[in-house]
């Protein structure tokens, strides 16, 4: 029971992690990540050339990473959205626990100290330090699909229907706070929270943001679809396989879309990156495909 327990913590706290990284991917907006209003990514890049603590980091973000803003801006949202995936999926955990590492350091020195800022100083040591720790410990084994395929194939369909439930169940809850908008419309909703209190000049200060995955109906009923292939998909695999691909090709739909359009709950629309959505749903495709593989190996060896 304590072997257990302790397993569902590590991996508990590697998913975690994992959905720190996707609560964060929205504002990451392509194609010019804030460059043109000076909002977004765009406002932290800048506000670190010129404030950042340590003068080689201030003359890197001022000389090579200004200049080449765009790129910056794709390699931070596909680096941050393929760490999100590996982490919820828990494959290669310990690997991706060390870029993740790696990545949280520049961004805490860059937003320290940007204008009237209110960031906690510790919170980015943390974050360091809480993705050492995932690396220090097997934590893609507990809860994750690096564990999975360590041990006996036959893990693997168990692993599947999880994999299906959970995302049966997603989907579900998409339909739902998606239910008032047009069935394939850009339009999304949130699935996750996006709490706030009212400045005395009218304005919404942002402190409970977990801005997880974003719906319409049709994105919510294509992944109850996946969700229920990949549970069926535990007995026959080739159902298994059928979902996996279904969860890449919308992965691959939404990368090309680069944006929705979120509707708040006040009515206001935000436009937004989906790479939240390309996170989650590349994982489950790429996690499903592993698994349905290594279950292959259990028919393989019976025959």
């Amino acid at each position: 029971m304590q072997d257990r327990a302790q397993g569902w913590t590590i991996g508990g706290v590697r998913i975690l992690v994992g959905l720190m990284w996707l609560a964060n991917l929205h504002w990451k907006v392509p194609t010019d990540f804030g460059e043109a209003n000076g909002g977004g990514l765009y406002k932290y890049v800048a506000a670190g050339a010129e404030n950042a603590p340590l003068a080689p980091f201030r003359w890197l973000l001022r000389d090579v990473i200004l200049p080449n803003f765009q790129a910056f801006g794709w390699f931070t949202l596909i680096s941050e959205t393929v760490v999100a995936a590996l982490l919820l999926i828990g494959y290669r955990a310990r690997w991706t626990a060390l870029v993740g590492a790696a990545l949280a350091v520049p961004i805490g020195l860059s937003v320290l100290y940007y204008p009237n800022a209110d960031e906690w100083s510790w919170s980015y040591l943390m974050m360091v330090g809480l993705h050492l720790l995932l690396w220090a410990v097997p934590s893609g084994e507990h809860l994750g699909v690096d564990g999975v395929l360590a041990g006996p194939p036959e893990r693997s369909r168990r692993a599947l229907r999880v994999s299906g439930i959970v995302t049966a169940v997603v989907g579900t809850l998409g339909l739902f706070v998606a239910r008032s908008l047009d069935f394939s419309g850009k339009a999304v909703a949130l699935l996750g929270s996006d709490a706030g209190f009212t400045n005395a000049d009218g304005g919404v200060t942002r402190r409970w943001e977990l801005k997880l995955l974003f719906f319409n109906p049709m994105w919510a009923v294509l992944t109850v679809v996946c969700g229920v292939l990949l549970i069926v998909g535990s007995r026959r695999l080739v159902l298994a396989y059928a979902a996996a691909g279904g969860l890449a090709l919308m992965t691959l739909v939404v990368f090309i879309q680069l944006t929705f359009e979120y509707v708040r709950d006040d009515g206001a629309v935000q436009k937004i990156s989906t790479g939240s959505n390309v996170a989650v749903w590349g994982g489950l495709a790429l996690s499903s495909a592993l698994l349905a593989r290594r279950a292959s190996a259990s028919v393989q060896s019976t025959e």
